[in-house]
């Protein structure tokens, strides 16, 4: 009886509740009157807290609410029209969750587009400066944004038809602003990629967008929050998701920064007074934590944007179930987006002065007939866009006189002749220095490329080349090369300084290349080198003078890691062959008392000899956060009795060096030995935001005679290592704390370094 009555109980207070909710819906005013026949949606600009409209979309889903026109601005024009184009809540979060936000603003090229000739020295520069008619050219933004232009026309593709953005699945229109007036520009037609790129266009952060004869930013300057717009498109009833902060309070605004920024949006502000006035929904998440740059974030900022919706649960439902009763016909979603296939009619080639259609025709690689997916052309144009001859390479599509095929239209921007760079670094090995270069992608030719660096600093450094290319395919180039460095060169007896010189080096080369795979390639030539020693501390019996001679080489490069710092995959592989001939040594050994003595008291003999060099470096992801480290190095000189003086040298944690092996719990010269055999194992684990940790260990056998291998011991010939790194991928490059330990030393290195290395 008692079960009976609670349930009577319980039914009793539910229908109260029910018809006092009944009730409230009848006496507002606003639901008991609202009977819109095209809702619409304005979604906000805010950098990575737009992520939110996200979480948004998966209620209106949720509910059936399908809106009939989007505005958005920014983020928002990006979330709104891939919403509008035809993907769904759950595709644009998988789209948002999955990619590699870090690389789609990056500035650069990924590695592996990259030739791979050039992929040791990409990206290791501070600054990048470009210079045209002898003054420097300043961009309109520090980010051009090739990855983002890529991945926007990887979206919108499916829709490239669409020039009419009211055509879309849902109607559609985004604002940018014109940087000459300050006025809002609603951009309702032509390409869809260029108008979501221009709305997104942050001041000083990502370059400008020309269109239709208009230089064009954010258009969260001027509307952050294009209410009215969605109402000019006809929209009679409006949802408003706003992740925008507005403006700074007074007690916020404490830096000639923070001023200068709030000046920035003071239209913007005023605006949105009229434009909150218009929305019927207002939705403004509370992202409080986050911030524009919170991509990594993203399943947190869309469940926030889910909460927010949810709050505002009683007047969307209310708006679904007025929907229902007018019986509207579905918006056309194409559930094929992503796997659409388009077949090449022709390629057309604009924007180039300079270089050749049939060069870029050749890098490209598209025929006539070729079938293609989005991701196909992405990878054409990054391609194209990593010969660094361009600002930028943009691509569209249109309909070809066959409808069944389209024509890809090229548009290149291409970069000034001549380009100037700067870099930082410090290591605990070679010092302070700063690096200044030049350099040049059409040298004299337009196949020829020319550069040159300089290190200055405590241990001064130089770098110079010339690359000619033979033909357009670039597959095939003479390479003319000189390098040489002045350091600190010191010499140890049983892990113990015994000797210390001032070394010099220069060396000047010609050679003969060839692409052997996407990932590797060939040289094959001779160097003539000079090798200076100086005594800093007189010993009983020091070195003093200078060699002469050549080195003829063959040598194989690979190189696959996905970047040149603290790589999560790929591998890296170096195999090199020499014959050190035409030594003409003209060195002097002298004594404490300043007699000079021959060189075979120090066991020196100067001759020609044999080479050989090899190292590989593998990186294989082994969890999300987590990567193993393998690398094997070995040297061996045939027919070699000359000291340190064209030794290998082991120890360090950076190769800084020619014919230096790296070698965790020693320094760099700690081992100089004509022959070695190294291998290493490590794990390094990402601690999120650039930020890893790695252990290492490894071994190396040293000073072996192939032909005397039973004279190798445990005592004299071998040596292991550990060491436990730190490290941070910064604007300035790595930075690097490593402490390393080797028993054999019975001390522990600590090694700092700061920048990209020379």
């Amino acid at each position: 009886m008692r079960f009976i009555l609670k349930k009577l109980i319980l039914v009793v207070f539910l229908s109260f509740n029910l018809i006092n909710y009944a009730n409230a819906l009848g006496n507002d005013s606003t639901y008991h009157t609202m009977h819109p026949l095209k809702p619409g949606l304005t979604l906000s600009g805010g950098g990575a807290k737009g992520l939110a409209h996200i979480g948004v979309l998966h209620i209106l889903d949720s509910l059936g609410i399908e809106v009939r026109v989007i505005t958005g601005t920014s983020m928002g024009s990006i979330i709104g029209g891939m919403y509008a184009a035809g993907y769904s809540a759950s595709e644009i979060e998988k789209f948002a969750t999955n990619i590699d936000w870090e690389s789609l603003f990056s500035p650069r090229p990924s590695l592996l587009y990259i030739p791979p000739q050039n992929r040791n020295n990409s990206g290791n520069n501070i600054i990048e400066l470009s210079v045209e008619s002898g003054k420097i050219k300043l961009p309109t933004g520090a980010i051009e944004g090739q990855q983002l232009w890529n991945t926007l026309n990887e979206i919108f593709l499916p829709v490239y038809k669409t020039r009419n953005f009211e055509q879309l699945p849902v109607p559609f229109a985004c604002v940018a602003t014109d940087v000459a007036t300050g006025t809002p520009v609603v951009m309702k037609n032509g390409n869809l990629t260029s108008a979501i790129r221009a709305s997104m266009a942050i001041p000083s952060v990502f370059t400008t967008v020309i269109r239709d004869g208009k230089k064009l930013i954010d258009g969260g300057v001027v509307q952050n929050f294009p209410v009215g717009v969605a109402k000019d498109l006809g929209a009679d009833f409006v949802i408003g998701v706003n992740v925008s902060q507005g403006l700074q309070a007074s007690d916020q605004l404490n830096t000639p920064v923070d001023i200068l920024y709030q000046m920035g949006f003071y239209v913007d502000a005023h605006n949105f007074i009229n434009d909150y006035k218009l929305t019927d929904i207002y939705i403004e998440p509370d992202l409080t934590g986050f911030t524009a740059a919170s991509f990594t974030n993203a399943a947190e900022i869309i469940e926030r944007g889910k909460i927010a919706a949810r709050k505002q649960l009683v007047p969307l439902i209310q708006l679904a179930e007025n929907l229902k009763t007018l019986n509207q016909p579905k918006s056309s979603r194409d559930t094929t987006l992503i796997q659409k296939q388009y077949v090449v009619d022709s390629v057309v080639i604009e924007g180039n002065k300079i270089l050749s259609d049939h060069f870029i025709h050749n890098k490209l690689n598209i025929h006539k007939g070729d079938t293609l997916q989005s991701k196909d052309f992405t990878s054409k144009i990054n391609r194209l866009f990593a010969t660094a001859y361009f600002v930028r390479v943009n691509y569209s599509l249109s309909v070809a006189p066959n409808p069944d095929h389209v024509i890809l239209t090229v548009d290149v921007d291409e970069k000034p002749t001549n380009g100037l760079l700067a870099a930082i670094n410090f290591s605990s090995f070679t010092g302070v220095g700063l690096i200044a270069g030049w350099q040049s992608n059409r040298f004299l030719f337009n196949n020829a490329k020319a550069n040159t660096k300089v290190l200055i600093g405590e241990n001064p450094a130089f770098k110079a080349g010339i690359s000619y290319y033979l033909g357009n395919k670039q597959k095939h180039w003479f390479a003319f090369d000189g390098n040489g460095f002045r350091l600190n060169f010191p010499v140890y007896d049983n892990f113990r300084p015994a000797y210390e010189y001032v070394q010099t080096r220069a060396q000047i080369g010609l050679s003969i290349n060839a692409l052997s795979g996407k990932n590797s390639f060939l040289s094959i030539g001779t160097s003539f080198f000079y090798h200076e020693l100086k005594p800093k501390i007189i010993s009983d019996k020091s070195v003093e003078g200078h060699n002469t001679g050549f080195e003829t080489f063959f040598k194989w490069n690979y190189h696959s890691l996905n970047r040149n710092a603290f790589p999560l995959s790929g591998q890296k592989i170096s195999f090199q062959t020499s014959l050190i001939h035409g030594q003409t040594p003209k060195f002097d050994v002298k004594n404490y008392n300043g007699e000079i003595v021959s060189l075979s008291t120090m066991n020196i003999e100067i001759q020609n000899f044999i080479q050989a060099l090899f190292s590989w470096e593998k990186y294989l992801p082994v969890g999300k956060r987590m990567t193993q480290i393998i690398r094997l190095q070995s040297g061996y000189n045939f027919n070699y009795d000359q000291s340190f003086i064209n030794s290998f040298n082991m120890g360090g944690t950076n190769n800084f060096l020619d014919k230096q092996f790296i070698f965790t719990g020693l320094n760099e010269y700690e081992v100089i030995t004509n022959s070695v055999c190294s291998g290493a194992f490590g794990l390094q684990y990402s601690l999120g935001n650039s930020l890893y940790t790695s252990a290492l260990v490894n071994g190396a056998v040293y000073d072996f005679d192939l032909e005397k291998l039973n004279l190798v011991t445990i005592d004299d010939n071998f040596v292991i290592g550990a060491g436990l790194s730190l490290g941070y991928l910064s604007l300035l490059g790595p930075i690097e704390l490593t402490f390393s330990y080797s028993p054999q030393t019975n001390k522990t290195i600590g090694y700092i370094n700061l920048g990209w290395y020379f």
